[in-house]
C-alpha cells in the first residue's frame, strides 16, 4: 500500500514545498493536467489567462494493484479538503477519537457526541456523530414517525458551519400485534452521522481573530420505551468544539511560482 499525491505544479515548486514540510512520500507533477483531466478533477471555471488555471477539484483516489480505482472522495470547491482521520474513518478502517466530546445521560439511555477530528483547519470536510446508547431492553424510535417522537438531530444555524447531509441508521422492525402495527425503532447503540465543512481561511477571520474556535450545538429529539414504561418525549442538547489550526501561508520563491497565462 502507498501514498502519492497529484498536482499541476512543477517539479521545482514540489521540490521546495517537500523540503519546507518534509514530505517523504511522492509529490507528482503534472504541468499540463493530463492525469488531472483523465480522473476528471481538472477545474474548467478558472480563467484560462489566470495563474491558477490547471488548478484540480481536491480529489482522493484508492485504486488497487491493478490499477483500478475502487473508491473516490472528491469535491466540488478547491478550497475544500478531507483530512486523513476523515477519510479514514468513512472509508471504515479507523475509528473516530475515542473520547466522546460529551456526554448526556438519561435513566435509560446514553447521547455521546464525537467527531472524525479534533482539530480543523479552514476549508476541511468533516464528520460529527451522535450516538445513541439504549439501556438493554430500551428501544428508541426511528426517524419518520407520525404517532410517535422518531429521533431527529438538529443543528443550530452557523455561519461559520455548512451541513451537507445527516445520515441515520437503518432501522429494526418492532411488531406489536395487540394495535396491529410494525414500528421502526432502535434496540441497540444506534450512530446518526452529520457530515459538514468549514469556509475559507478568509470567511472564518473574525474566529481566528479571536483564539481560533468553532462550536456546533444543536439538539436530538427522541422517544424511547421498554416493556413496561413509554418516557416523555426529550429533547437533549448536543454540541461539538473544535480548536481551528491557521493554513500555512508560505509560498515558493516568486521565481519558482505559476505565472498568468495571458
Amino acid at each position: 500500500m502507498g501514498l502519492a499525491s497529484i498536482s499541476y505544479d512543477s517539479t521545482d515548486i514540489l521540490r521546495d514545498f517537500a523540503e519546507r514540510r518534509r514530505i517523504t512520500f511522492p509529490l507528482l507533477a503534472d504541468p499540463d493536467s493530463g492525469i488531472i483531466r483523465r480522473f476528471g478533477l481538472f477545474n474548467d471555471t478558472i480563467d484560462p489567462s489566470s495563474r491558477d488555471y490547471g488548478i484540480p477539484y481536491p480529489g482522493t483516489f484508492l485504486v488497487d494493484a491493478d490499477g483500478v480505482v475502487r473508491q473516490k472522495f472528491s469535491e466540488e470547491h478547491y478550497i475544500h479538503r478531507m483530512p486523513v482521520t476523515t477519510l479514514m474513518v468513512r472509508m471504515g478502517k479507523a475509528a473516530p477519537p475515542a473520547a466522546p466530546q460529551g456526554i448526556r445521560r438519561l435513566d435509560y439511555l446514553e447521547v455521546h457526541t464525537t467527531a472524525t477530528e479534533e482539530r480543523l483547519y479552514p476549508g476541511n470536510v468533516f464528520t460529527l456523530f451522535v450516538d445513541v446508547h439504549p439501556r438493554p431492553g430500551v428501544h428508541v424510535y426511528a426517524p419518520g414517525l407520525r404517532d410517535y417522537q422518531g429521533m431527529q438531530v438538529v443543528l443550530e444555524e452557523n455561519p461559520y458551519v455548512k451541513v451537507r447531509d445527516v445520515q441515520y441508521a437503518p432501522a429494526e422492525t418492532l411488531t406489536l400485534p395487540l394495535l396491529g402495527e410494525e414500528i421502526p425503532v432502535y434496540s441497540h447503540p444506534v450512530r446518526v452521522s452529520i457530515d459538514a465543512s468549514l469556509p475559507s481561511r478568509q470567511e472564518l477571520a473574525p474566529l481566528l481573530d479571536v483564539g481560533g474556535k468553532v462550536q456546533i450545538r444543536g439538539t436530538i429529539n427522541l422517544q424511547a420505551c421498554d416493556d413496561r414504561v413509554c418516557w416523555p418525549p426529550q429533547t437533549l442538547p448536543v454540541e461539538w468544539t473544535f480548536s481551528l489550526t491557521p493554513p500555512e501561508l508560505e509560498r515558493s520563491p516568486e521565481p519558482l511560482r505559476h505565472q498568468p497565462k495571458g
